[in-house]
């Protein structure tokens, strides 16, 4: 499985399609380019930009936010799963 087909699992693309390949591609680049950037932290980005997706309403249709979703998806790729916040001067 390559890097694009796991990111792309990883933020439901299948079933909430959002972003072009060629997007997606260009910010796995940065994987080796900027410290710190991983998948995980590719992927809780983008979940969090899903996240914003309003209702959509068509007609007499409305089909609701994915929001709740998208949150749910980017809590799961957290670094710090403690829940305790880590202060940078180390006390």
């Amino acid at each position: 499985m390559t890097d694009l087909e796991k990111l792309k699992s990883m933020i439901d693309e299948e079933n909430y399609p959002y972003f072009t390949d060629d997007y997606l591609s260009s910010r796995i680049e940065q994987i080796d380019i900027e410290y710190g950037i991983t998948l995980e932290s590719i992927a809780k980005e983008l979940c969090l930009t899903k996240a914003g997706i309003e209702e959509i309403k068509l007609g007499d249709i409305t089909i609701p936010s994915p929001g709740k979703h998208f949150l749910m998806l980017a809590s799961g790729f957290r670094t710090n799963m403690t829940g305790v916040v880590v202060r940078a001067d180390g006390s």
